[in-house]
């Protein structure tokens, strides 16, 4: 076990303490992640001392959790939580301790935390403290609560999420007592704030085993208890996900046959996930493979408490593929080309067409096969370099583009409202503007000041501007 630059440059804060008499450890994940030789995120340190102690023995402090035992320090340029040793009473609404005891013994704040892999201490030394046995258990790659698994879930039932994300992240296997355990109280996430439930799951989606955390969530089924619905589309995977592993379980050869027959995009796209190094490029990924609509992909950022804008472009990236999607059959190859202009200009945007090439390039099954269609009946004749290409077209149609945005015209509104003799403005103003991008994108207008102005003439001498009265 090497030490890396973030214990290394924490270590005095340890000094310190035990130089006052107090014990004090690194604990959770930074020990957890240091034995796995993995980058710690943050370094968390626990001590003997109550939190007064530990504001007075050092010189900068922000009191953020005094309640909880919890003060922060500030020491060269990082912050660091520091935790009085604690034991906590019964909980409150299945997530929070009604009141926390300090208490001396490492051994008894060790025993409250959830699983056995984050319930390890190491000393300034480098000694492991390690009373639940979670370095064996990381050993075996298991994921084991610490103590009554019952009891840890019923005390914070979002350790039932974190369970799952913990044994994806570090390709685990739940041990069965915890298993059952989390199946059993499952119920209690209605309890969990949407906003946990998000974060839990955006970790998941982002983390290093999408595939695997999607599967333990199909099979347990965790999503169908949360406080607030999710769209039906994860519940209808999951259930055809739990109907082929059940197949495969009584028969090998009707579990080929049977996922042959079922959701072969699905499969691949999941499994496909880890190739996006973007969290937003793999939520909408996985969306469309699930076969969400606009609104259900919404719904679904929405109910997970995601700010606006992240539900905005989850809805533009999903809606731009089923728009292309169902395009596909009645446009000729040359037409596909100027409705993909179209559709990046008039209603989705830059950043969800080039979020849709990135996810099409990493996971080609989730190109539609009459997309495909389209250039295999013009020169090749292989799926795979048909996708390349037709990707490769798009791509550069879009960055041949003249204007993709109202601010990358010529012109601006007020030049546009002149025509119209001091006209006041309007939504008439807005669609003629729209119209103008549009125009220009296609090729139909250069982008210059008097071409687009006489276009805007044209457009309201033939009456193609609706008047306020119409809209």
């Amino acid at each position: 076990m090497s030490w890396s630059d973030a214990l290394t440059k924490a270590l005095p804060l340890l000094h310190v303490l035990e130089g006052r008499g107090n014990e004090a450890v690194f604990v959770g994940g930074s020990v957890r992640d240091t034995l796995l030789g993995k980058k710690l995120k943050d370094v968390d340190i626990a001590t003997s001392a109550t939190p007064e102690e530990v504001i007075a023995a050092f010189p900068h402090t922000i009191p953020t959790g005094l309640q909880h035992g919890t003060v922060t320090v500030v020491h060269d340029g990082e912050t660091y939580e520091i935790t009085t040793f604690r034991t906590e009473s019964a909980y409150e609404q299945f997530r929070r301790p009604s009141e926390v005891q300090f208490v001396t013994s490492l051994e008894a704040d060790l025993l409250r935390r959830d699983f056995t892999i984050n319930s390890m201490a190491m000393r300034a030394d480098g000694t492991i403290v390690d009373p639940f046995r979670g370095l064996t258990d990381l050993r075996r790659g298991v994921l084991r609560c610490v103590g009554d698994a019952d009891a840890r879930l019923q005390e914070d039932a979002l350790r039932i999420v974190r369970a799952v994300r913990f044994a994806a992240a570090y390709k685990l296997r739940i041990a069965h007592g915890t298993w059952r355990a989390i199946l059993r109280h499952r119920e209690l996430l209605k309890h969990i704030a949407m906003e946990r439930i998000g974060l839990e799951l955006d970790k998941m989606v982002g983390g290093s085993g999408p595939q695997q955390a999607a599967a333990l969530l199909a099979v347990s089924e965790l999503l169908a208890y949360t406080k607030e619905p999710l769209p039906e589309p994860l519940a209808v995977a999951a259930a055809k996900y739990r109907e082929d592993k059940q197949s495969s379980i009584r028969s090998r050869l009707r579990a080929r046959q049977t996922e042959e027959h079922s959701s072969p995009v699905q499969q691949a796209a999941i499994r496909a996930l880890i190739e996006l190094a973007q969290p937003e490029d793999r939520w909408a990924a996985l969306c469309i493979a699930l076969q969400f609509t606009e609104e259900q992909g919404e719904e679904l950022f929405a109910a997970l408490k995601y700010a606006t804008a992240r539900n905005a472009q989850l809805a533009a990236v999903i809606g731009l593929h089923r728009k292309l999607t169902s395009s596909c059959d009645s446009l000729s190859r040359e037409q596909l080309s100027d409705q993909w202009v179209r559709l990046i200009v008039g209603k989705f945007g830059i950043a969800a067409a080039r979020g849709w090439l990135r996810i099409m390039r990493a996971i080609p099954a989730l190109l539609p096969p009459s997309l495909l269609q389209l250039k295999l009946d013009s020169q090749s004749s292989q799926q795979a370099t048909a996708g390349v290409e037709l990707l490769a077209e798009l791509e550069l149609r879009m960055d041949k583009l003249p204007a993709v945005r109202l601010k990358d015209l010529a012109v601006r509104g007020s030049d546009v409202q002149d025509l119209q003799k001091g006209r006041q403005a309007g939504p008439w103003l807005g669609q003629t503007m729209n119209e103008l991008l549009l125009a220009t994108a296609l090729g139909e207008v250069p982008n210059e000041k008097e071409p687009l102005l006489n276009y805007a003439a044209h457009l309201f001498a033939i009456g193609s501007v609706a008047n306020e009265e119409s809209l």
